[in-house]
């Protein structure tokens, strides 16, 4: 007999009580054994200073303290947390600011609550979560500054962040392993130029998906 998973322990940080309390009675009152509420806080700085053993953490973009969204995902990620956007969504500037800071997806509050039990699940089992909707969205901002990847940098971000290792990625293109770590140091380079670092490779599969050069991962329905 195949034992359970033991449920997803998830904290939520928003700075509206509404929120905090509906999601918990939210659970309750639908619950599902794939994720448990563990704690909440109104601002990083709080959940952070009495640490819990949640594994992801669903968080509002814009919190009363007026932090930045990239510097709260760091933070988070820096303790060991996978962070989940738990926002309206609808500030592009915000978003963005947020997967810099290594958010692994975002999940709009309007959404049904079991979509984002899914969006947990998927978080916590390493996938990254961001719908085609909201994805067009960070893509229409015309005050976003791309980086401006040229065709074949573009193929070589796409299997290279698909999963690729360098010498794969070589003979796809029909190029030298030489050809492939020198694209990679150019978009790299074109990615620093225009403030969106990309030093490793996870962070080069976020700009991908913020950029629409790979597909976003969604949960299963």
């Amino acid at each position: 007999m195949t034992e359970k998973n033991p449920p997803i322990k998830t904290a939520i940080i928003d700075d509206h009580e509404a929120i905090r309390v509906g999601m918990a009675a939210a659970l309750a009152a639908k619950p599902d054994d794939r994720v448990t509420l563990i704690g909440t806080a109104e601002n990083v700085v709080d959940f952070l200073s009495g640490p819990t053993d949640a594994e992801v953490v669903l968080l509002d973009l814009q919190l009363a303290d007026d932090s930045d969204p990239k510097d709260n995902a760091e933070a988070l990620r820096a303790e060991g947390y996978k962070v989940l956007v738990y926002s309206i969504a609808d500030n592009t500037r915000l978003l963005r600011r947020a997967l810099a800071g290594g958010a692994e997806g975002v999940c709009r509050k309007a959404e049904p609550i079991a979509q984002t039990i899914d969006a947990i699940v998927a978080v916590a089992g390493g996938q990254h979560v961001i719908s085609q909707e909201i994805l067009a969205a960070i893509e229409g901002d015309k005050d976003y500054v791309a980086a401006s990847l040229g065709a074949r940098e573009r193929q070589v971000l796409s299997l290279y962040a698909a999963g690729l290792e360098i010498p794969e990625v070589a003979r796809k293109l029909y190029i030298t392993e030489n050809s492939v770590k020198e694209y990679l140091k150019r978009i790299r380079a074109k990615y620093t130029q225009v403030d969106r670092p990309a030093a490793s490779k996870l962070e080069l599969f976020r700009r991908a998906i913020e950029d629409g050069i790979v597909p976003p991962v969604e949960p299963m329905q």
